[in-house]
Order: structure tokens, then C-alpha cells, then sequence
């Protein structure tokens, strides 16, 4: 008897300390998650290009030339870039956390994306009929490299031929070609200067509909809130720019 109740107080002993051991296990697997996510939230907030790019649905090679000049905060990691996605909160949401006057408008917020109304503006077939099909994407991108300045005092835009080709795909000869037709149909102008050749897009640009018969889900006032307007990004290609 005396031994049946010896064997039978070792197996609760032993029940006991399994089902010990099975707690302290689960307990350090939940620690141990914790302190992960406590050591590595800077790894995982940080976005690629390609994730940045689907996020501000911009080309890579602006967000690189932005990274370059410190338009956009972001670590190099080897040969490439990472972002923090807190860094990309003025872009997504550039109303949020405004502190400063509503009189002072940050670039950052205000001009990062192509000026979308012009795309429905009539332009890109006034283009393709006038020069051809190579006009419209060769001035789209030599809008969003004026674009990209923010708000210069001087539109002048250096104009890196090469650059340019890889960029739209197309030969040399070709944008050479597009880009003389672009000058002599008054879109834009070429300044030669000793530091390189720069362009200016000529402002107003002058498109078959008016940016106030395209609805603002086109990037277009119609339908607007009342101060649309006074995106001066909006008003960018709409007002006289000095040709100086």
C-alpha cells in the first residue's frame, strides 16, 4: 500500500514538473517574440525602392535623384536604397501634422507627383499629331524633371541629353529630334550656359481643354474644393514663368 502511494506521489511530481517545464517554455517563446519585435522595428519600416515606388506611385529614378539630393531622406544599403516609411509621411499625407503658417507651403508636400491634368488636357494627341508619337513621353518627362525643383526661383533645368534618352527609351537622334520640335512649337526653350545646356518649359502651357473643364479626380479643378487653386504646384505650368 505504502509503495503503491509512493509511485502514485512520483507521477503528479512528475506531471507536475512537464506541465512546469511546457508553461516556462511557452512563457520564454512569448518573451522572446517581444523582444524581437522591440530590437528589430527599424528593419522592418524600412522600405525598398520598389515598395516606395508602388506606395508614392513615382518612377524609382526620381526617388534615387531625390535621395541624392536629400529631397527624401534615406540610407544607402549596399548598392541600393532604403527608406524609413515614417520619412514618407509628409508625401502620403501632406495635410497631416501641418504646423508652420498656412502662407509657407513645404516642397516636399507639395510637389511630388506630375501635374496629372495634363494627361487629360488634350496635349498628349496634340503632340503625337503635331511631332509624333515620341513628343508626348519625351516632354511628360522633361515636365516631371521641372516638376521635381519644387518651388526655384530659376526654372532653368539642366538638361542631360543622355540621361534623358535612357530614361524614355528611345535613340539620341530621336530625342534630339523632340526636342527641337518642343522649342520650335513653343513648349519649351533651350539656355546655353558654361555650366551645361538647360530648358525651360514655357508657362503657361498651352492645352487644347483648360484645367478648369477637367474634373479633379483628374487632377483638374472641376469640382474642386474652393482652394484648390492654391496648390501654387497646381498653378506651376498655368501662370507666366520668367524666361530669364
Amino acid at each position: 500500500m505504502l509503495v503503491a502511494l509512493a509511485d502514485a506521489s512520483k507521477q503528479g511530481e512528475m506531471q507536475i514538473l512537464i506541465l512546469l517545464a511546457t508553461t516556462l517554455r511557452a512563457w520564454y517563446c512569448i518573451w522572446h517574440r517581444i523582444r524581437m519585435n522591440k530590437v528589430m522595428p527599424t528593419t522592418r519600416k524600412l522600405l525598398n525602392l520598389k515598395e516606395v515606388s508602388a506606395l508614392l506611385n513615382m518612377n524609382t529614378e526620381v526617388l534615387r535623384r531625390w535621395l541624392r539630393n536629400g529631397k527624401l531622406p534615406g540610407v544607402k544599403v549596399g548598392s541600393d536604397w532604403r527608406v524609413n516609411v515614417a520619412d514618407l509621411e509628409a508625401f502620403l499625407n501632406p495635410v497631416a501634422g501641418k504646423k508652420s503658417s498656412d502662407s509657407v507651403e513645404n516642397p516636399k508636400k507639395m510637389c511630388f507627383r506630375f501635374p496629372k491634368w495634363l494627361e487629360f488636357s488634350g496635349l498628349p494627341r496634340m503632340l503625337n499629331d503635331k511631332i509624333g508619337p515620341e513628343a508626348w513621353p519625351v516632354f511628360k518627362k522633361l515636365v516631371e524633371l521641372d516638376f521635381e525643383l519644387g518651388k526655384p526661383t530659376d526654372r532653368h533645368v539642366l538638361l542631360d541629353r543622355p540621361e534623358l534618352a535612357e530614361r524614355t527609351g528611345y535613340d539620341d537622334e530621336i530625342v534630339d529630334a523632340v526636342i527641337k520640335q518642343l522649342e520650335q512649337n513653343g513648349l519649351i526653350r533651350l539656355v546655353q550656359r558654361q555650366s551645361g545646356e538647360f530648358f525651360i518649359v514655357i508657362t503657361p502651357i498651352r492645352t487644347p481643354r483648360m484645367i478648369l473643364d477637367i474634373s479633379y479626380e483628374h487632377g483638374g479643378v472641376k469640382g474642386a474644393p474652393d482652394k484648390a487653386l492654391e496648390n501654387s504646384c497646381l498653378r506651376r505650368f498655368l501662370e507666366p514663368g520668367d524666361m530669364t
